[in-house]
């Protein structure tokens, strides 16, 4: 039986820039009436711009498995295979903390801070898998 964990995240908040977009439509409704041709010279751009902001926000993501990890890093994704993996490194030091999974050959590979669960799910997910964790 394969166990599965994922966790995906966006950045920003999708209700706010859907309601900014509403407010856009809106607006233009209301200013067509007064200077049409203005309101087509600055909304069509305005609109274009805030959909392809919405449609093109990169998601991010932890995938974990009894037999892979998979980390997604917007555009760019890694998969790395658990029997591969020699202990998961936290690090809590400087101005942001840290994460790695280090790798049985000794490279390392460094979880985006936007992909990451809270460290406490983390933690316990990593060990279930039989991975090590480790404090820096």
């Amino acid at each position: 039986m394969d166990h599965s964990y994922r966790y995906h995240s966006r950045p920003g908040s999708l209700w706010l820039s859907l309601l900014a977009l509403v407010g856009l439509i809106l607006l233009a409704a209301q200013l067509w009436e007064i200077m049409p041709g203005f309101v087509m010279l600055v909304f069509i751009p305005a609109l274009l711009v805030s959909i392809a902001q919405l449609v093109m926000t990169p998601v991010y993501g932890l995938f974990m498995s009894d037999r892979s990890w998979r980390i997604e890093a917007g555009k760019e994704a890694r998969e790395l295979e658990v029997d591969k993996i020699a202990y998961l490194r936290l690090q809590e030091r400087g101005p942001r903390p840290r994460t790695f999974v280090v790798l049985s050959d000794g490279s390392e590979v460094e979880m985006p801070q936007v992909a990451l669960p809270d460290p406490l799910v983390l933690i316990r997910e990593a060990t279930n898998r039989g991975v090590p964790v480790r404090h820096a």
